[in-house]
């Protein structure tokens, strides 16, 4: 079983890392940017006017569940990376503001068929902002249904089943005007095999004392969480709910305790234990779960909670710079010189995601060696993915 040590603090329970205003707002559906998934975006002003043309002009014989024409508008298009459930959130930074917005299956005649009222949207919500659920809407399991006509009703409509590779393109609409909102569309694990129950107990490594600890458990595809408990204090025992026959990441963390991650695989109701360290200067961790596409240094969107755990690390403790080691496994059909390059390049890139997220970059030195370290030597495939890792190595200023 893989496991990765990681230093414990409250911030790393977010979920993703806030993006300010980095993307533009496009009224038009021509240049429309392209947001990335399970990632929040926090926008400082709220979509003024329509662009440069009106795409949904005035039409009252349009049907309630579409635009009967565009006031302050802004467009997305969302790639998406694997298969699953489509949601998203819009959360307004002031409660009167009234947003709507309809979802597209992207073409690129798109635009076309909007001209001629042939476009026919997947999702929409039409409904007059709730201001219990602080006007927020979008799409999740709250969702009633897939579309929503103006006035009072759910704010939220239901989630859609999509395939990797697939394109969506998400218009809001803003009728008032307003102050600015945040916006997060994610891809969750379309899960409907059955659950069964994970448990174990949560210990002190070295005085063996029960621990209340948080136990998060992310689909290993997606990055997603799919569950938590936090174990008893008195008894150290915790106990959640897992799909069977699936890659799970299980994590456990205790206030000023070393983060443990497990990997593993539910067939029937199991027992996972853990014992947690106490932080120490020069631990080496070992992280499993930052994946890449096949033969390249592109990180996997599935690696976000790993790497936000790694940032929020850097960020919690500015008194320590870290050295990266990337890793492959031992290719037969790869030179040497290719892997160790490949392994570089994949430290680089995590190197990359931690600067681009305000860590200094004379904190982080970066080295690749292929795959002359393996944890295993074996010549089953699976077993073999162990030796694609990262290594951290934690080292005081």
């Amino acid at each position: 079983m893989r496991t990765a040590f990681l230093l414990g603090f409250s911030l790393l329970l977010l979920p993703s890392v806030k993006a300010q205003e980095m993307i533009p707002l496009k009224g038009d559906l021509k240049g429309a940017p392209l947001i990335g998934i399970n990632q929040t975006y926090s926008f400082a002003r709220s979509p003024g006017g329509y662009g440069s043309q009106k795409e949904f002009k005035e039409n009252p014989q349009r049907s309630g569940y579409l635009f009967r024409e565009e006031r302050n508008s802004a467009w997305f298009l969302i790639q998406v990376p694997f298969n699953g459930l489509l949601t998203f959130d819009l959360k307004p930074h002031q409660i009167k503001d009234d947003y709507d917005w309809m979802l597209f299956k992207y073409s690129p005649e798109l635009d076309k068929l909007i001209a001629g009222d042939y476009a026919s949207p997947l999702r929409t919500n039409n409904a007059r902002n709730a201001i219990t659920v602080n006007s927020k809407t979008g799409m999740n399991s709250e969702g009633k249904s897939n579309f929503a006509k103006p006035g009072p009703g759910n704010n939220y409509s239901l989630p859609l089943r999509v395939k990797a590779g697939e394109k969506f393109a998400l218009i809001l609409d803003n009728i008032y005007g307003g102050k600015g909102f945040d916006l997060k569309v994610s891809v969750g694990p379309d899960i409907q095999e059955t659950y069964v129950y994970l448990a174990g107990t949560v210990k002190d490594r070295q005085s063996n004392a029960f621990l209340s600890a948080e136990i998060m458990v992310d689909d290993d595809s997606t990055g997603v969480l799919i569950g938590k408990s936090v174990s008893d204090s008195l008894t150290g025992r915790y106990k959640v709910r897992v799909p069977v026959n699936r890659p799970l990441n299980i994590t456990a963390w205790h206030p000023g305790y070393l983060f443990t991650t497990a990997d593993t695989f539910v067939t029937d109701d199991s027992e996972l234990d853990f014992l947690l360290n106490i932080p120490a200067i020069g631990n080496k961790l070992v992280l499993n779960n930052i994946h890449f596409y096949p033969n390249k240094d592109e990180i996997l969107p599935s690696s976000m909670p790993e790497l936000n755990r790694l940032l929020l690390l850097m960020k919690d403790r500015p008194d320590l710079t870290v050295k990266i080691t990337g890793h492959t496994n031992q290719n037969v059909f790869a030179s040497a010189r290719y892997l160790q390059q490949l392994s570089f390049n994949r430290a680089v890139a995590v190197k990359k995601f931690l600067t681009k997220n305000s860590v200094a970059e004379k904190r982080i030195s970066c080295t690749g060696v292929g795959g002359k370290v393996p944890l295993v030597v074996t010549k089953d495939p699976e077993e073999g993915l162990r030796n694609l890792r990262v290594e951290v190595t934690l080292v005081k200023k």
